[in-house]
């Protein structure tokens, strides 16, 4: 068993099917599976099973999946290590960011750290902060996470932003008048638990019987289009609306006067400071952001 081997089952688990894994690895499926058959022979032990969706792992090829992944975070560590050794700025940086702040915020961050530091390498992909931005894959695919929302983590963490939940209408409107029109929902406020503070909120803010209409959608930006074209409301964080002149934007106050908020926040583990690249950036994102005025008190 090798690093190609590590990276098979490693890549087999995440797409879950053969032929996937193959097109990622960019081998021919025969070859995929050739290869482990080789390893079942070599452990003789059966690594997973094939059925109609796809593939399961046995619990033997669930022992040999975990030290696949203890392996490739081992294999990096090292190869991060030796390249700092020799150059404090010839190592790469692994970020994951959430999409939303990647679209607002991350294109002009990048760019300003590269103009200081030109020689830096860093590498990120985005995606949904609760689906894909997961504390899990810190140290394993990914050195620093920034997304949407906090959670609890024992490493070191950041709170980047801070900004108001609102309600949006393209009209003026009463607290009274939502109950009557549409409330357009997206589907990740469920995954988000912010469906549940709002509605926590009406029974305690509003105190009038809760919105029974209500339209599902998969995104935010259909929300915001659809409440735009005065269809309904809806309730999305104050960053969604920029650049929306024609949105009406009223935060959500709770009785006690505190603002319904979302967070964004840096995650990463206390190690990775002793890397001057890390720590550089690190050091560069909470001063852009202490500089800027991303709070709950510019709205």
């Amino acid at each position: 068993m090798n690093s190609n081997d590590w990276i098979i089952l490693k890549t087999i688990a995440e797409e879950l099917s053969i032929t996937k894994a193959a097109e990622r690895l960019f081998i021919s499926q025969p070859s995929l599976t050739y290869r482990l058959n080789k390893l079942e022979k070599e452990f003789n032990t059966k690594i997973l099973f094939r059925h109609s969706n796809g593939v399961i792992f046995t619990p033997q090829g669930e022992h040999l999946l975990k030290y696949s992944k203890d392996m490739i975070t081992q294999l990096n560590q090292i190869k991060q290590d030796l390249v700092d050794m020799d150059d404090a700025f010839d190592g790469t940086l692994r970020l994951g960011v959430s999409t939303t702040f990647a679209k607002y915020n991350m294109a002009p961050i990048i760019k300003a750290f590269k103009d200081r530091y030109p020689n830096a390498n860093i590498e990120f992909f985005t995606g949904a902060s609760t689906m894909e931005l997961s504390e899990k894959k810190i140290g394993e695919d990914i050195d620093i996470i920034i997304r949407r929302g906090d959670i609890e983590w024992t490493g070191k963490k950041h709170i980047l932003t801070e900004e108001p939940y609102g309600i949006i209408t393209n009209h003026s409107f009463e607290f009274s008048d939502l109950a009557s029109m549409s409330w357009i929902l997206d589907d990740s406020a469920t995954i988000t638990k912010s469906e549940s503070e709002f509605l926590k909120w009406w029974d305690e803010a509003v105190k009038l019987q809760r919105p029974s209409k209500i339209i599902r959608v998969n995104s935010i930006e259909t929300c915001i289009q659809l409440s735009s074209h005065g269809l309904g409301w809806t309730v999305v964080p104050k960053i969604h609306t920029t650049g929306k002149r024609n949105l009406c934007f009223t935060p959500i106050i709770w009785p006690n006067g505190d603002m319904m908020t979302q967070k964004t926040v840096m995650l990463y583990k206390e190690e990775l400071l002793k890397f001057k690249l890390a720590e550089t950036f690190i050091n560069f994102i909470l001063d852009e952001f202490s500089n800027k005025q991303y709070n709950i008190d510019h709205i």
